[in-house]
């Protein structure tokens, strides 16, 4: 079973950003660092200001995202680290951010 960390760390998110692959979907680019698949996955979500300008909106994606993250958690097959970021142009609704991430994970094993 994997448990959900935050990312933290200079180290580990430089480590994922060089070394990570990039896995886009339709409102996500999901970049991916994989270790050893009992260790515990450490995920960080993101909004980029460009896309949305008010901080209250990004914040509210971020809170979404988490949620997301919380509810696929048990289906997630891999250990490591991991980063989503949101892409998409207009503001997403949770469900359909949970159902990305359930395809995406599905399709990655």
């Amino acid at each position: 079973m994997i448990v959900l960390n935050r990312l933290k760390g200079k180290d580990k998110i430089s480590m994922l950003f060089q070394k990570g692959s990039i896995h886009q979907t339709e409102n996500l680019l999901i970049k991916v660092f994989e270790a050893d698949k009992k260790e515990k996955l450490y995920a960080g979500v993101s909004v980029p200001k460009k896309n949305f300008n008010r901080a209250v909106d990004r914040n509210r994606i971020k809170r979404q995202l988490r949620i997301a993250l919380k509810t696929v958690e048990k289906t997630i097959p891999i250990g490591g680290s991991c980063m989503l970021i949101f892409n998409g142009r207009k503001s997403p609704v949770t469900h359909e951010l949970v159902n990305e991430l359930k395809s995406h994970f599905k399709n990655h094993t």
